[in-house]
């Protein structure tokens, strides 16, 4: 259970390690959606506001809050629209 407990912390770490590969940073980006943790939604809302990152990341993360937002029903769009198109396109179109 504690391992549980921590995930989020360790995914965190690395999606938000601009040095830690790409594919480490994506994975954790995909792998946040799963937790309802406001620490994780608040790593994935600063990478999708981030218009300089990499748009895959983007996508990875920009898919994982549309994930926790449709589990808890809620929609920003003001949020939204600040968001790096590659993680918008979640909230215009629907999930990929």
């Amino acid at each position: 259970m504690t391992a549980k407990t921590n995930q989020p912390a360790g995914l965190i770490t690395v999606v938000l390690n601009q040095a830690a590969p790409f594919g480490d940073r994506h994975d954790a980006a995909m792998d946040l959606g799963e937790y309802d943790e406001p620490e994780a939604e608040a790593a994935l809302l600063q990478l999708v506001q981030d218009q300089s990152v990499d748009p895959d990341i983007a996508d990875a993360a920009g898919e994982s809050i549309w994930s926790i937002w449709s589990r808890q029903d809620r929609s920003e769009p003001a949020l939204i629209e600040s968001f790096h198109p590659e993680a918008r396109k979640f909230f215009v179109h629907g999930r990929a």
